[in-house]
């Protein structure tokens, strides 16, 4: 398997459940989960970029990526491809070394230039048909966090990762 150097996330379906509430006020709310949100601390301790490319704009998920030191957030993409190539260039990697992990048909054209794919298990079937790993997990449920942890298996990363919590 090639290096993956960057793992590239969705944010609705994928960081979250898919819903977004908003107020009377309009102040749009999401939640997020912390197992995922600490796989994403791990990952980039063992030295992978984190990028989330989303087709929405959303002040909640500026805050928790800013929360989670995620330094590219790539909002408001309505098509992923072109910002994923821009990416790739802009962090001087191939999009083979980019491992993605969508659940809707948006993301399918840049997933199909990643290296490694993933898709939460409640993803959509056209998409779960064309990734090379389907998580038991849900988004906005640990699907993350479960993905991270394959990824870093892969690579040979998660023993060093895991030797500061296992005695």
């Amino acid at each position: 398997m090639k290096k993956i150097r960057v793992l590239v996330l969705d944010a609705d379906g994928v960081l979250t459940d898919s819903k977004i509430y908003i107020s009377d006020s309009g102040e749009e709310m999401k939640a997020f989960n912390c197992k995922d949100g600490h796989g994403l601390k791990l990952i980039m301790r063992a030295g992978i970029e984190v990028a989330i490319i989303t087709g929405r704009i959303s002040r909640a998920l500026e805050h928790r990526v800013s929360e989670l030191g995620i330094e590219h957030l790539i909002q408001g993409a309505k098509e992923k491809k072109p910002a994923l190539l821009e990416l790739a260039q802009s962090l001087g990697c191939s999009t083979e070394e980019i491992a993605y992990m969508g659940d809707d048909v948006v993301d399918l054209p840049a997933m199909a230039l990643c290296g490694l794919t993933f898709a939460p298990h409640d993803a959509m079937d056209i998409v779960k048909s064309r990734v090379d790993y389907v998580t038991e997990r849900n988004g906005g449920h640990g699907a993350v966090r479960e993905a991270i942890e394959i990824l870093l298996k892969r690579l040979g990363l998660y023993e060093a990762v895991m030797e500061r919590y296992v005695v």
